[in-house]
């Protein structure tokens, strides 16, 4: 069995990469509008959506669920910057 101190300490381990992660959620999500804007204008002019930007937001909505998983403990591993970026493809 741990030791409550051990658990404690853990538990305040997790707090500096919690507010990292909050950061950078925030960030993914302007990003994702602004790649569903331009992906309208592009679909606009184009008659079909940029396929690298499409690619893209599959992998940032991706590493958006991890990120939420992490934060919200259903998940103890630690997204990107702490683990590689999510393939697009699985």
């Amino acid at each position: 069995m741990e030791d409550e101190t051990t658990v404690r300490s853990s538990r305040w381990s997790r707090l500096i990469p919690m507010i990292v992660l909050m950061i950078c959620f925030s960030l993914a999500e302007a990003a994702l509008y602004i790649i569903a804007l331009i992906q309208f204008i592009w679909s606009l002019v184009n008659e079909e959506p940029n396929a690298q930007l499409a690619e893209f937001g599959a992998s940032l909505s991706k590493w958006m669920a991890q990120d939420a998983k992490y934060l919200s403990y259903a998940s103890e591993e630690k997204p990107f910057p702490w683990a590689s970026w999510p393939d697009s493809k699985n």
